[in-house]
């Protein structure tokens, strides 16, 4: 079986590690790292070293590359881009998917299955969906350091085939995995609480912990929580106010000085973010399905001001 991770930044390469190490003496399982620039020489060089509160583990993959003709096809595709980065990635590694390659991205928002499917030039029915629940960062080319969360990645679809196997794969390459039916579920829960935080700490420039000690900004933030909850019911998957009180709550098991990715995007003059998936997107399925988005249209005045003035 050929797997490959496109993508070697913080997920991508906390993934990457474990599945090489563990696969490492599986003679019928090659580890793939699609990547380039200085992360592809580093790991061509050094391999891949992971930080961790446990251990520091070094992988070398069966192969690192960026040439979709040496990658050759694959049977397994973990995308864990940028969300912003998902549309090109796929026509660029075209050749690399099989019409049966088994696809699982694990971007921030809910709409990366949507993405893949008008950007993929053939048929694949193989497209599955999923998140995962991780902090890591790159520390430099080849090195990252695993910051927090368990690492789990949930994945699934809604149609009849099974991929319960592939759950097997993943926990075997020493990753936490769990394959669901109810993956949409999964999704909204974690991009209600991903949106409005990667929100509100660009738009007012503060961290998690300011958030927490505010009441009024947690006021806000409830309602930006409340306003993805009616968008989640229009797309028919449910959330309860339950869900948003236990995704209120999490915020305070993080460091105070923790930033979200589009906060810390924002602040290195990235060239792109990923403010479309997680706060324009809000915004342009409001007004398609006439839901009240108002916090999130305040909040992006507010993000427009600060980074683009």
């Amino acid at each position: 079986m050929k797997i490959g991770i496109l993508g070697m930044g913080g997920i991508g390469s906390f993934i990457g590690a474990k599945l090489t190490k563990n696969y490492e003496n599986d003679p019928e399982t090659d580890i793939i790292f699609i990547c380039r620039n200085a992360t592809k020489k580093a790991i061509n060089q050094n391999g891949l070293t992971l930080i961790t509160a446990d251990e520091t583990l070094t992988a070398k993959p069966f192969l690192t590359s960026d040439v979709p003709e040496e990658i050759g096809t694959l049977d397994m595709l973990i995308l864990a881009t940028k969300s912003f980065s998902l549309a090109q990635a796929i026509k660029t590694y075209q050749d690399c998917i099989k019409e049966d390659t088994v696809i699982i991205p694990l971007q921030n928002g809910v709409d990366a299955k949507d993405i893949i499917v008008k950007n993929l030039n053939h048929y694949n029915s193989n497209i599955l969906e999923g998140c995962i629940y991780v902090a890591s960062n790159i520390e430099k080319p080849g090195v990252v350091k695993h910051l927090g969360g368990p690492g789990k990645i949930v994945f699934g679809n809604t149609d009849e085939v099974d991929f319960k196997w592939i759950e097997t794969i993943l926990t075997t390459g020493g990753l936490q995995a769990t394959y669901t039916k109810d993956i949409k579920t999964f999704l909204w829960k974690k991009y209600m609480f991903v949106s409005p935080v990667a929100t509100m700490t660009s738009a007012l420039n503060i961290p998690f912990g300011a958030l927490v000690e505010n009441a009024e900004y947690m006021r806000i933030l409830e309602n930006m929580m409340k306003e993805v909850k009616a968008l989640a019911n229009a797309f028919n998957v449910t959330i309860t106010d339950q869900d948003i009180e236990a995704a209120l709550g999490m915020l305070s098991n993080f460091p105070y000085q923790s930033k979200s990715s589009l906060q810390l995007d924002f602040e290195n003059n990235s060239p792109q973010t990923e403010k479309y998936n997680l706060v324009d997107y809000v915004i342009e399925q409001g007004e398609t399905f006439e839901i009240t988005v108002d916090t999130y249209k305040d909040m992006n005045k507010k993000i427009i001001a600060l980074y683009t003035a």
